[in-house]
């Protein structure tokens, strides 16, 4: 045993080794191949589900390897203690199916949990530690997809995590500084300290970091499947370390979650018809109402791609459907959600015309909007993988924050997530993020937050041609919407698509955020005479996209990022 462990280990160390030489040397970000690949933030997850697929599983067993890897080695957002969405195309019947594995809020959650006595939010409540954690969905949303749409065993799927989790990864520079950033927020928590910040200090860049502890969750998980997680020893864990943090989520809370296969948002735009993810995401309806607006008009022929004109007619576009993004959506099992209005082509004009009435601009005034909106933290992470039948998974998971509440649960090795603080803590009051939050948001128990989570499929004539997400918050909608705008009406390349620079409006605050050194002194002067705020981000997104193409399929992680694309 002991020899098999130190042959694994010394596999680890040059397969590592390979891959920090391989981003030294600016290992390719776009790869064409002939038969199917994963694009996601993390080179050795990418290499855990591409060799899924070359041993024959589907698109989404290798979405399950990878998701479970990225677990181990991406803690900053890959997660079995938070939730999210997933898209898979099935190539034979060219059918959409969507799973809503989002976290919900603790059955003794309360609308006004995080307000002091004299009704004011307490940040950190929801942000840090026990009280921050919502029921978290992973395992279970993936447990169902593979149900359905899995090939081979869900513990032949595990096997690659559990192994990275035990025998460890070599620690590159990007994974010592992100743990180094986040150092004294992780270091308030034993249980966090003792793997984050052995000796006080991050793992240095060329060790191997091993977790025992989530390698025996792990384990459990692949033997005995959900039901290790969600009941027995595991979930008394998880309830236990929460509630020692002055938290409130219980086993019955673990006990009681369920996934929810929603029905995808479609639509057409110019041809091609999208899908993406319904409420409680925001995602698909809000991209839905901009693309939409936009139809009307040929963008490309009137408009330069990036100009002053263009940016200042989409940052329109996009605060009239932020605006109605937070006024009226949130979990449909909670809200009414106006879905019709949505599809109405009086909204989509009204959007277009408002813009348009602007010019020759000044900007809008933020009085025209009168709806209310919400935030959602950008430390997450996206997943695109096409297997060798055309099938292809999109799967966009988090734990809020960059590792989510900073909590790992006391014997588990498992990161929490902090997902309560994407609820409304406080009608009316901006948050961290200057954006202000509406009632349709409201805690309740049982409630699944509202999202930004956009994981979207493109299909042309019934067949399958792209797929793509991105991690960012709010602005994840505006990522995806420009990869899209940039392959569908520019006609770039899927390289050029994603490399091109960002940038966003999300109606409060009044302030378009651009990508710093990406556009022109020309274009940001312009946009200022304009009446147009602007302040710079160093980058928008990280985006993990799979197009096809003549050659083959096109596989391209976001040049932004740190992932790196792996095909055969």
């Amino acid at each position: 045993m002991h020899i098999r462990s130190a042959v694994y280990s010394f596999l680890c160390i040059f397969c590592l080794l390979f891959t920090l030489s391989a981003q030294e040397q600016n290992y390719p970000k776009a790869i064409i191949v002939p038969h199917g690949g994963v694009a996601c933030s993390e080179f050795n997850a990418a290499q855990v589900g591409a060799r899924i697929l070359q041993e024959g599983g589907t698109a989404m067993d290798a979405m399950v390897a990878t998701g479970m890897a990225l677990a181990v080695t991406y803690p900053f957002a890959g997660n079995i203690g938070g939730g999210g969405f997933l898209l898979y195309y099935h190539a034979k019947t060219r059918k959409v199916t969507a799973f809503d594995f989002r976290e919900t809020a603790p059955h003794a959650a309360t609308v006004t949990m995080y307000l002091d006595s004299t009704g004011q939010p307490i940040a950190e409540k929801s942000r840090l530690g026990g009280q921050a954690v919502g029921v978290p969905g992973t395992v279970k949303g993936l447990a169902m997809a593979h149900h359905r749409f899995g090939r081979k065993k869900w513990a032949t799927l595990l096997q690659p995590a559990i192994k990275l989790a035990r025998y460890g990864f070599v620690v590159d520079s990007a994974f010592y500084r992100s743990i180094q950033h986040y150092q004294k927020a992780l270091s308030q928590f034993p249980s966090t300290r003792q793997i984050f910040l052995p000796n006080g200090q991050p793992p240095q860049p060329g060790t191997l970091f091993i977790q025992l502890q989530l390698a025996n969750t792990l384990s459990q998980i692949a033997r005995k499947g959900p039901d290790a997680f969600y009941t027995g020893k595991i979930a008394r864990l998880i309830a236990h370390s929460v509630q020692q943090h002055g938290g409130i989520l219980t086993v019955e809370d673990l006990a009681n979650y369920r996934v929810k296969e929603r029905q995808p948002i479609v639509f057409n735009y110019r041809g091609y018809t999208i899908y993406a993810m319904a409420p409680p995401s925001s995602g698909g309806l809000t991209l839905l109402g901009i693309l939409k607006s936009l139809e009307a008009i040929p963008l490309a022929e009137q408009y330069e791609r990036n100009s002053a004109p263009y940016i200042a007619l989409i940052s329109e576009i996009e605060k009239y459907w932020y605006a109605r993004r937070n006024q009226y959506l949130g979990d449909p099992d909670f809200v009414a959600i106006p879905f019709q209005q949505y599809l109405s082509p009086q909204w989509h004009q009204k959007a277009l015309q408002r813009a348009i009435r602007l010019r020759p601009y000044p900007a809008r005034k933020m009085s025209a909007y009168r709806a209310i909106t919400g935030q959602e933290h950008p430390q997450t992470t996206h997943i695109t993988i096409v297997d060798a039948s055309g099938n292809m998974a999109v799967m966009t998971y988090t734990l809020n924050g960059g590792y989510g509440s900073k909590l790992i649960a006391e014997g588990t090795g498992i990161l929490l997530n902090n997902e309560m603080d994407d609820f409304t803590v406080k009608p009316g009051s901006p948050n961290m993020f200057g954006l202000v939050q509406g009632t349709a948001n409201a805690i309740q128990p049982g409630k699944r937050m509202l999202s930004s989570m956009t994981p979207t499929l493109v299909l042309k004539n019934g067949q399958l041609i792209g797929g793509l997400g991105s991690p960012g918050g709010a602005t994840i909608i505006t990522t995806v919407l420009q990869v899209l705008l940039n392959k569908l009406d520019y006609g770039l390349s899927l390289a050029e698509a994603v490399a091109a620079a960002r940038f966003h409006h999300q109606w409060l605050p009044d302030s378009i955020i651009i990508e710093k050194g990406g556009f022109s002194p020309h274009t940001t002067q312009q946009l200022t005479r304009w009446g147009f705020h602007w302040i710079t981000r160093s980058s928008l997104g990280d985006v993990q996209a799979i197009w096809k193409t003549p050659e083959g399929w096109e596989i391209v992680s976001d040049p932004r990022g740190s992932g790196f694309p792996v095909g055969f």
